[in-house]
């Protein structure tokens, strides 16, 4: 039996014993990156100290192997719950934030802003970083902050599914600060993007002058605009919303017609048409957009006048 492979044995039968981070130490600095990374899992599994076990699993983020690296980042999201940062764990990953790994440099940052131990300042300066991968975790640490004017930032990002992030966290923020970003993404030259910014526009509310975009973005050629469009016109009272909304409610896709019989809904007892409309979609040949209509005019039945 090779040496390594004794090394590994041994240290599967420390497992019962619920070794400390102490004594497995030899095994997590040894030269064979495979002890190394099975004593990472035996230390997970087996150990029970774990402000003692917490600085090893962020210092293996450093580890000159590959597959070591990556358990070690696997564990630090499976033991999110159960990790007790320190000093020490702070400053193994803010080292390993400058990892020449981008899959580390994400580890790393996610780490961070999940146990609250990064500032703006410090996402913003890694919002820089050349992988996208990087930047939407970024992303979503901003997001954790309720840092709108990081996320308008990111919202300027040149890759399209960080601007996407970007406007699905400022609509999880749900501040209404938060709109003029969404605003200014109404002609992305993506789609998705403009989607993203309308949809958003439901968590955060939608202003007179968003719900103007909003109008507009329902004659989209992009049926997921549409849809999104009508979604975020469910927050929106705008009068000039509803005739557009009835044209959208026999929409070719599906998904546009079920979020316009949504949006038709509240605006129901205000205007006859909209009554009509909801008649109409009754028939619809798609289920979900006859049992919204229905639900529709049940309540009106139900509350009258």
């Amino acid at each position: 039996m090779s040496a390594p492979n004794a090394r590994i044995l041994a240290l599967l039968e420390l497992v019962d014993e619920a070794p400390s981070a102490e004594e497995l130490e030899p095994y997590l600095r040894s030269d064979d990156p495979e002890v190394r990374r099975t004593a990472l899992t035996v230390l997970s599994e087996a150990g029970d100290d774990w402000e003692e076990a917490t600085p090893y699993f962020a210092a293996a983020l450093t580890d000159p192997d590959d597959a070591v690296r990556q358990r070690a980042a696997d564990l630090l999201r499976e033991l999110r719950e159960v990790l007790q940062p320190g000093p020490e764990f702070v400053e193994h990953l803010q080292v390993a934030t400058s990892s020449d790994d981008a899959g580390i440099r994400c580890a790393a940052i996610g780490a961070l802003w999940r146990h609250r131990l990064t500032s703006t300042a410090d996402l913003l300066r890694c919002l820089s970083d050349p992988d996208p991968r990087v930047r939407r975790e970024v992303v979503l640490g901003l997001v954790s902050l309720d840092d709108l004017d990081g996320l308008a930032v990111a919202a300027r990002d040149t890759e399209p599914r960080i601007r996407i992030a970007a406007a699905r966290g400022i609509g999880a923020v749900g501040d209404p600060r938060g709109i003029a970003t969404l605003v200014g993404m109404h002609d992305d030259s993506d789609h998705l993007v403009r989607a993203a910014a309308l949809n958003a526009l439901s968590g955060t509310g939608c202003t007179d002058d968003a719900a103007g975009l909003a109008v507009a973005g329902l004659a989209d050629t992009a049926w997921e605009v549409r849809q999104a469009a009508a979604t975020a016109l469910i927050e929106s009272r705008a009068e000039g919303a509803v005739e557009p909304l009835i044209v959208a409610a026999a929409d070719q896709n599906l998904d546009v017609r079920k979020a316009a019989v949504k949006a038709l809904t509240p605006r129901l007892a205000q205007n006859p048409d909209v009554r009509e409309a909801l008649l109409r979609a009754q028939g619809d040949a798609d289920a979900d957009v006859r049992a919204f209509a229905r639900i529709a005019l049940e309540s009106e039945a139900d509350f009258p006048s």
